[in-house]
């Protein structure tokens, strides 16, 4: 079965509030309850708007009234009708085709009432309540009397879904107990059974009890459900200040005197290595360079070799040594002997590409006249001489070298930087971090001669990274020591300002950051609650205003109480709770 809502509609309301609320119900029936001389109720053109929107949203609506121009419109416009009478003795049975029966204590949807205020800035939320069991009650000649009629035969086009719904409205409104046995199937007859029970001598005892156990009902709702939930939104103000900071590896916790915080040492290494091309072009008139390992394999003294000792290649070039070299002794081991070795340059004996050989084996040509020794000493290398030319050549300007120092430089930065921030662990990094370049090395150097060189770089970021949450609790405690303030977190930017870092050569874990934070944002007043809610309890809706509006501290506040007819603050503060709004 779908949702029931009803509303009741006060004499003042305005047509435009009563159609809002049912176009924002999702009920799937609505029951509309109207007084006499209502003011919605004396234009026609309200029942055709509110027909033409329950056509449009495919709701039933269902009036209850005793008001003869309403009941006309009902019947008019097509909505099912329940007339409301309360002077009036006479039952009337309904045209109902099959009754059916329902079990005792089902309710009948999410049945609540609907009222709107607004002059008001502290507003009444109006809670769910059975509104039939309320109406139905009257005062005339100190009885309760009841009675319903249907002025209209149900229509085919109702669903059988409302016709239920509308039974069970009905049996609410009489207060009928439920049996366990079938309903009978004629309409006639299960009206019936009221009528005699009107005739029995006891009826007026029956009513009278009804009607206490209903009033005894109302005063326990009154008395003891009664609830307000009050919305503060206190005020605010703009922060605009700097605060001097410093971050220390060292640091086991806040200190706010010292406005210091823990962090901790993070950094990164990144090495780059790129190719380039030459760009100049000149006359060359160059010896090709190379390295070669001299061997003692001869006795167990050091042998000494004065500069410009020649080596001779397997093919008969000759390459001399620029400075003197001492090549160790041989030893023994294991009974055999290991030659002794050192590592030298060689430039060749003269210029030109001939001497640009690859790997070779050189000899001592100054040993030449004795066999053993010239046997013993010897030379060899693992990579090609290079650099012999005459003539025109490409060289290194230094333009093509300071471009690729620039260039190696710029990304070896960029890695090493982004290298750092993607190991913080949402640690706040300030920048600039102290990020520096510890490495640079060329294979050429400016006017050689290269078709092509490389350069490569290694840098270091260093920096020491902090809790974001750490930097706010000083600052909300810089601006308490001036005023009673809540710090709205989600409206703080921090600059950094005048970075130092300070990495200690006593280790990592001495090192400092130190900036100043230029701060700006918003901070709430705190609201004491408790006195607030103290002063609350137990004040009529017309004084709430103005008491809350005495606090200075707050910019506007909301009141709803609940159910809808409590008018006054409970006087049990554990029945107001209480929502501050930043």
């Amino acid at each position: 079965m779908g949702s029931t809502k009803i509303i009741n509609v006060l004499k003042d309301d305005q047509f435009e509030d009563i159609l809002d609320a049912f176009q924002k119900a999702e009920a799937e029936e609505m029951i509309f309850i109207f007084p006499k001389n209502t003011k919605v109720g004396k234009k026609e053109a309200h029942f055709a708007s509110l027909a033409k929107e329950a056509k449009n949203s495919q709701k039933q609506v269902t009036i209850m009234t005793a008001d003869q121009n309403i009941e006309r419109y009902a019947d008019k416009y097509g909505f099912r009708f329940l007339a409301q009478q309360s002077k009036t003795k006479k039952i009337v049975s309904p045209k109902i085709d099959e009754p059916e029966e329902k079990p005792q204590g089902q309710e009948s949807g999410d049945d609540e009432d609907w009222a709107a205020n607004e002059d008001s800035p502290l507003e009444n939320e109006d809670q769910e309540e059975d509104a039939v069991a309320d109406s139905a009650l009257s005062t005339d000649s100190g009885q309760a009397e009841l009675a319903m009629a249907q002025a209209t035969t149900p229509r085919k086009s109702a669903s059988r879904s409302a016709d239920k719904k509308v039974q069970k409205l009905e049996s609410i409104w009489l207060k009928r107990e439920s049996s366990e046995r079938p309903l009978k199937k004629s309409a006639s007859n299960f009206w019936s059974g009221f009528n005699l029970i009107k005739k029995r001598p006891s009826r007026n005892f029956n009513l009278i009890f009804l009607a206490s156990a209903a009033l005894v009902l109302l005063i326990v709702l009154f008395t003891f459900l009664g609830s307000a939930q009050v919305i503060l939104k206190p005020q605010k103000q703009k922060l605009d200040f700097e605060l001097p900071v410093t971050v220390s590896a060292n640091a086991a916790e806040i200190d706010l005197n010292r406005n210091q915080i823990p962090g901790q040492f993070l950094s990164f290494k990144a090495d780059v290595s790129k190719d380039f091309p030459t760009t100049g072009e000149k006359e060359v008139v160059k010896k090709a360079r190379g390295e070669i390992m001299v061997f003692n394999n001869y006795n167990s003294d050091p042998q000494n070799l004065v500069a410009t000792t020649r080596f001779e290649s397997s093919k008969g070039l000759i390459f001399r040594i620029p400075r003197p070299i001492t090549i160790p002794e041989a030893k023994l081991v294991n009974s055999k002997l290991i030659p002794g070795s050192t590592t030298v340059e060689v430039i060749a004996d003269k210029p030109g590409p001939e001497y640009n050989i690859n790997a070779d084996r050189f000899s001592i040509p100054g040993f030449a006249n004795n066999t053993p020794k010239f046997e013993g000493f010897y030379a060899e290398s693992s990579k090609p001489m290079s650099g012999g030319t005459i003539g025109l050549s490409p060289i290194v300007t230094e333009q093509d070298f300071n471009s690729a120092k620039e260039a190696v430089t710029k990304e070896v930065l960029n890695q090493s930087l982004n290298g750092l921030k993607s190991k913080t662990n949402n640690l706040e990094i300030v920048d600039p971090a102290k990020n520096e370049v510890t490495s640079l090395k060329s294979t050429v150097e400016i006017d050689d001669s290269a078709e092509g060189f490389a350069m490569s770089a290694s840098a270091e970021a260093k920096s020491i990274g902090f809790l974001k949450k750490d930097l706010l609790q000083i600052i909300e405690a810089f601006i308490n020591k001036n005023g009673n303030l809540v710090l709205l977190k989600e409206t703080v930017n921090v600059e950094y300002k005048n970075v130092k870092f300070d990495f200690s050569a006593k280790g990592e874990e001495s090192s400092t950051l130190t900036f100043t934070a230029a701060v700006k944002g918003e901070a709430a007043t705190k609201l004491e609650e408790n006195k607030i809610v103290e002063g609350l309890l137990g004040l009529k809706q017309d004084q709430i205003k103005d008491y809350l509006l005495s606090f200075k501290e707050i910019e506007s506040a909301r009141v709803i109480l609940s159910p809808f007819w409590v008018k006054t603050v409970p006087k049990n503060n554990k029945e107001v709770h209480v929502k501050i709004v930043y």
